[in-house]
């Protein structure tokens, strides 16, 4: 399997991404958002890069049942149902949904991947699930989303810990920003607490009252489920 990492979302090029498999990620919070709802039993995400898009987008739809989903600067969206805390994605409030969904990083990226083969996307959450899912697949590309166009180390120690799993059951080439990643996670064992501790965006985070969010998106292998792009849609085959 030859493996390589994208840094952040505006690195995305299509020559990078062609005709390859993606893996999208961004730990805190949209990833993780999208594979709890879609455990929960939601119908599917429509991911949007902005607040007006995702407006007219529901009136499109509006024979679904809809629910806005994203934030601006972590907090909610004024009028929106949701934010990006995963732990509110409760079954009594998803399931059956089609949720439209915009954030400052994640979806930022997912609408820049056209080029792709296929889409899927990662977190801690569901790290076992994703590598069992990538191991027939040989040419991978780790898109880390970032934060506001810069390199977030949550997504990068996440793109770790996939390489480092999967190199645990094939043979896998690795890029050199690949190979740095997985020293850097391999340095203090895949520690998350310890490895994080300096993240800007997990201490912004921390800042703005959603030290839950913190905790439950560094949670290994909780979710048993890989959601796949499908058209403009995010889903988890049944």
């Amino acid at each position: 399997m030859k493996i390589d990492v994208i840094p952040y979302a505006s690195a995305i090029r299509p020559d990078l991404i062609k005709n390859r498999h993606v893996i999208v990620i961004d730990v805190l919070r949209a990833s993780s958002v999208m594979i709890t709802a879609l455990a929960n039993g939601a119908k599917a995400f429509i991911p949007v890069r902005t607040v007006k898009e995702a407006v007219e987008k529901a009136e499109l739809l509006s024979n679904d049942e809809i629910l806005l989903c994203g934030e601006r600067d972590t907090k909610i969206i004024d009028g929106f149902h949701l934010g990006n805390s995963p732990q509110t994605y409760t079954r009594d409030q998803v399931e059956d949904k089609t949720l439209i969904f915009t954030t400052s990083n994640g979806t930022k990226a997912l609408n820049q991947l056209q080029e792709a083969t296929e889409i899927y996307i990662g977190s801690f959450l569901n790290m076992k699930a994703l590598v069992h899912r990538f191991l027939e697949i040989e040419d991978v590309v780790l898109v880390c989303s970032g934060t506001n166009n810069n390199f977030s180390m949550d997504d990068a120690m996440c793109a770790a810990l996939f390489m480092e799993e999967i190199t645990k059951k094939k043979t896998v080439k690795l890029s050199d920003f690949s190979i740095t990643l997985l020293k850097a996670f391999q340095r203090d064992k895949g520690n998350l607490p310890l490895l994080l501790k300096d993240c800007y965006h997990l201490n912004l985070l921390k800042r703005n009252g959603f030290g839950d969010d913190v905790a439950y998106c560094l949670q290994k292998d909780i979710l048993n489920v890989v959601p796949e792009m499908k058209g403009e849609r995010i889903v988890c085959e049944k």
